[in-house]
């Protein structure tokens, strides 16, 4: 397979980032341009794109007429799309957890590319999914999730909400960042513990 430059990859993602905020398709960036947005790792491959699940066929077909080839990879959560060498992820729901919202694209964080504004996943979405993502055979994720407790400010009730549908994986990435010297609000604990027993 061929990897993508990173100057290609900037190039694709400032060329869907200008499609969709022109067919006024919301979305933000997710995945290792996140992760390297918030300075975690500069390891990324492809560009990953999140959008409601209601706004993904919209994405597609946006996609597509400007010359993207597009196809469905799996009709439950995700869409594929390739420009130029470049692979884009249409991610509608990540982990079967996480559903990006209007709170999502409200807190998104901007990153300039060229003079194109492109926003970014929020910390708190993004390290839930990082968290909920980790597997042994991924530990990418769990680095990220990690290291975005360590680095980023966080806003802890919203990230306790984010957490519901997957309390185990977030407490244990939680207690772990804890353990390393994070602070952490009590009542994190106690919702997340709480949503363990439901």
């Amino acid at each position: 397979m061929v990897v993508a430059t990173r100057r290609a990859l900037f190039t694709v993602l400032a060329k869907a980032a200008r499609i969709l905020q022109g067919d006024d398709v919301p979305f933000v960036v997710g995945g290792g341009l996140a992760a390297e947005a918030y300075r975690l790792r500069e390891t990324v491959n492809d560009v990953d794109l999140f959008v409601r699940p209601v706004d993904a066929p919209r994405a597609r077909r946006a996609l597509e007429s400007h010359g993207f080839r597009v196809w469905i990879e799996d009709p439950r959560w995700l869409y594929k799309a390739s420009a130029d060498g470049v692979l884009v992820d249409i991610i509608y729901e990540s982990t079967g957890i996480v559903h990006v919202g209007d709170e999502t694209f409200r807190r998104a964080r901007h990153l300039r590319i060229d003079d194109l504004s492109v926003p970014v996943m929020p910390p708190e979405d993004l390290f839930v999914m990082k968290a909920a993502a980790a597997t042994p055979s991924a530990p990418k994720h769990w680095l990220d999730a990690i290291s975005l407790l360590e680095t980023q400010a966080m806003d802890w009730d919203y990230l306790a909400e984010r957490a519901a549908g997957n309390p185990k994986k977030v407490l244990r990435a939680i207690m772990h960042a804890y353990d390393d010297g994070v602070p952490v609000p009590s009542f994190v604990f106690v919702r997340l513990a709480r949503d363990l027993t439901r």
